[in-house]
């Protein structure tokens, strides 16, 4: 049942989509007192095996209408529609490489150009190359970003937040290390504890203390002072200094792989 009294019977439910196959239809109509209805297809087949016809007057008969629907030459969906109804007529590919030009080939560009799109300006994953962030990180764990926050939403690292970025000293390698100190912060480390503007950082996710000290200095206005979790085997701001706003590429959120290290980035690992 088609809907608002109509009832539509046809031959097939899926016209092979070759331009030249018929089908039949038969609306029963109820109450129908017009000796006449007007008929139209939306986005695909004919009234006309000769030419594109999609609009259409039948006459009614019985309040009955018969008419003959020829199939387009691509695959889709369209629409037979009148007063109070429509109904959906499906136009399948007529053969297999029919199917991979119109359905398979399309739907693998969007997925690629969404896939593209997510992995520039909403999430990444990133494979640790390095022991510089154990115990939090170790090498070759696979983690996922957000990027999307910080690529086109603006928003700015915090303090203690895992950061994927480009360093100084190499802008078109990926570093990835832990916020410790915030543009206008002092920094210092000495005698194995972290000092913000005076005050000892509490830090539970170092592997051990720092050994060298580092003399005071002031983090400027837009940069930020990276730190890795294995202090005495990371090459960090201690060496080649802070990093820009405009350099970050996301935030760590979670470890996926492997199986026995997935968990939540600020999340006790298992």
């Amino acid at each position: 049942m088609a809907g608002h009294g109509v009832e539509v019977l046809t031959e097939r439910t899926k016209i092979p989509s070759d331009g030249k196959t018929a089908t039949r239809l038969c609306l029963r109509f109820e109450n129908l007192d017009e000796s006449e209805v007007s008929l139209r297809l939306s986005r695909g087949g004919s009234f006309d095996p000769e030419a594109i016809v999609r609009e259409q007057t039948f006459p009614v008969e019985n309040s009955q209408v018969t008419l003959t629907v020829y199939a387009p030459r691509r695959p889709g969906s369209s629409y037979l529609q009148g007063e109070g109804f429509r109904h959906r007529i499906d136009f399948i590919p007529a053969s297999f490489w029919q199917g991979l030009v119109y359905e398979w080939v399309p739907t693998l560009v969007y997925a690629l150009a969404i896939a593209l799109v997510l992995r520039t300006y909403a999430v990444a994953s990133f494979i640790i190359p390095s022991g510089s962030m154990k115990d939090t990180l170790l090498e070759h764990d696979l983690l996922i970003a957000n990027k999307l926050s910080y690529k086109l939403l603006g928003a700015e690292p915090q303090r203690g937040d895992v950061m994927i970025f480009k360093p100084p000293h190499e802008p078109k390698k990926d570093y990835i290390k832990r916020v410790i100190g915030l543009p206008g912060d002092l920094v210092e480390v000495s005698d194995g504890t972290v000092y913000i503007n005076g005050e000892p950082l509490p830090e539970d996710y170092i592997k051990e203390p720092p050994l060298e000290n580092m003399e005071p200095m002031v983090v400027p206005e837009g940069e930020y002072f990276m730190m890795g979790d294995n202090r005495n085997h990371s090459l960090d701001s201690r060496k080649w200094g802070t990093v820009k706003l405009n350099k970050f590429e996301g935030k760590a959120l979670f470890i996926f792989w492997p199986p026995n290290r997935i968990h939540l980035l600020g999340a006790p690992s298992p």
